[in-house]
Protein backbone atom coordinates (compact mmCIF):
# COMPACT_ATOMS: atom_id res chain seq x y z
CA UNK A 1 0.00 0.00 0.00
CA UNK A 2 1.12 3.53 -0.75
CA UNK A 3 0.01 6.77 0.89
CA UNK A 4 0.00 10.44 0.07
CA UNK A 5 -0.92 13.46 2.17
CA UNK A 6 -1.40 16.83 0.53
CA UNK A 7 -1.71 20.27 2.10
CA UNK A 8 -3.63 22.66 -0.15
CA UNK A 9 -4.20 26.34 0.53
CA UNK A 10 -7.89 27.19 0.18
CA UNK A 11 -9.68 30.36 -0.81
CA UNK A 12 -10.81 31.23 2.72
CA UNK A 13 -13.51 33.63 1.55
CA UNK A 14 -15.30 30.60 0.07
CA UNK A 15 -15.18 28.39 3.18
CA UNK A 16 -18.95 27.88 3.20
CA UNK A 17 -18.86 26.58 -0.37
CA UNK A 18 -15.86 24.39 0.49
CA UNK A 19 -17.83 22.75 3.31
CA UNK A 20 -20.71 22.23 0.85
CA UNK A 21 -18.26 20.53 -1.55
CA UNK A 22 -17.39 17.86 1.01
CA UNK A 23 -20.98 17.54 2.23
CA UNK A 24 -21.94 16.84 -1.38
CA UNK A 25 -19.34 14.06 -1.57
CA UNK A 26 -20.82 12.55 1.61
CA UNK A 27 -24.42 12.92 0.39
CA UNK A 28 -23.49 11.24 -2.89
CA UNK A 29 -21.65 8.46 -1.05
CA UNK A 30 -22.58 5.74 -3.54
CA UNK A 31 -20.95 7.63 -6.42
CA UNK A 32 -18.00 8.65 -4.25
CA UNK A 33 -17.33 5.04 -3.19
CA UNK A 34 -17.66 3.87 -6.81
CA UNK A 35 -14.99 6.39 -7.78
CA UNK A 36 -12.67 5.22 -5.00
CA UNK A 37 -13.17 1.59 -6.02
CA UNK A 38 -12.37 2.41 -9.66
CA UNK A 39 -9.19 4.18 -8.53
CA UNK A 40 -8.07 1.39 -6.18
CA UNK A 41 -8.25 3.75 -3.20
CA UNK A 42 -8.61 2.09 0.21
CA UNK A 43 -8.76 5.22 2.41
CA UNK A 44 -9.45 8.85 1.55
CA UNK A 45 -9.74 11.50 4.26
CA UNK A 46 -9.97 15.28 4.20
CA UNK A 47 -9.45 17.73 7.07
CA UNK A 48 -9.77 21.49 7.38
CA UNK A 49 -6.71 23.16 8.93
CA UNK A 50 -6.76 26.79 10.07
CA UNK A 51 -3.37 28.45 10.56
CA UNK A 52 -3.60 32.09 11.51
CA UNK A 53 -5.62 33.82 8.79
CA UNK A 54 -5.10 31.00 6.29
CA UNK A 55 -7.18 27.88 5.68
CA UNK A 56 -5.81 24.61 4.31
CA UNK A 57 -7.19 21.29 3.16
CA UNK A 58 -5.24 18.29 4.44
CA UNK A 59 -5.97 15.37 2.13
CA UNK A 60 -4.84 11.81 2.88
CA UNK A 61 -5.11 8.85 0.54
CA UNK A 62 -4.05 5.20 0.78
CA UNK A 63 -4.09 3.08 -2.36
CA UNK A 64 -2.35 0.17 -3.99
CA UNK A 65 -0.84 2.59 -6.54
CA UNK A 66 -1.17 6.37 -6.09
CA UNK A 67 -0.19 7.16 -9.69
CA UNK A 68 -2.81 4.74 -11.00
CA UNK A 69 -5.45 6.27 -8.71
CA UNK A 70 -4.72 9.76 -10.08
CA UNK A 71 -4.69 8.49 -13.66
CA UNK A 72 -8.11 6.82 -13.28
CA UNK A 73 -9.52 9.91 -11.53
CA UNK A 74 -8.21 12.27 -14.23
CA UNK A 75 -9.73 10.14 -17.01
CA UNK A 76 -12.99 9.42 -15.20
CA UNK A 77 -16.34 10.28 -16.76
CA UNK A 78 -18.27 9.87 -13.49
CA UNK A 79 -20.36 12.92 -12.64
CA UNK A 80 -19.01 12.98 -9.07
CA UNK A 81 -15.43 13.09 -10.35
CA UNK A 82 -16.23 16.00 -12.69
CA UNK A 83 -17.77 17.84 -9.74
CA UNK A 84 -14.73 17.09 -7.55
CA UNK A 85 -12.31 18.33 -10.24
CA UNK A 86 -14.28 21.57 -10.67
CA UNK A 87 -14.17 22.18 -6.92
CA UNK A 88 -10.41 21.57 -6.75
CA UNK A 89 -9.91 24.20 -9.46
CA UNK A 90 -12.32 26.71 -7.90
CA UNK A 91 -11.29 26.53 -4.24
CA UNK A 92 -7.63 25.50 -4.14
CA UNK A 93 -4.73 27.92 -4.58
CA UNK A 94 -1.69 25.68 -4.34
CA UNK A 95 -0.60 22.35 -2.96
CA UNK A 96 2.29 20.70 -1.23
CA UNK A 97 2.86 16.97 -0.81
CA UNK A 98 3.73 16.39 2.84
CA UNK A 99 6.65 14.19 3.83
CA UNK A 100 5.55 10.79 5.11
CA UNK A 101 7.16 9.93 8.43
CA UNK A 102 4.97 7.05 9.56
CA UNK A 103 1.90 5.24 8.26
CA UNK A 104 0.67 2.17 10.09
CA UNK A 105 -2.50 0.17 9.75
CA UNK A 106 -3.93 -3.07 11.06
CA UNK A 107 -6.02 -3.99 8.03
CA UNK A 108 -4.46 -7.48 7.84
CA UNK A 109 -5.28 -8.12 11.52
CA UNK A 110 -8.91 -7.15 10.97
CA UNK A 111 -9.63 -9.53 8.09
CA UNK A 112 -11.98 -12.37 8.96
Amino acid sequence: MKVICIKTKLRKELIGEIRLWFNTLKERIGETLESLKNEGVIVESAFLDKQGADVYLIYYMKAEDISHAYEVFNQSDLAIDHYHKQCWKKYCEGREVLEELLDLDRFEDLKC
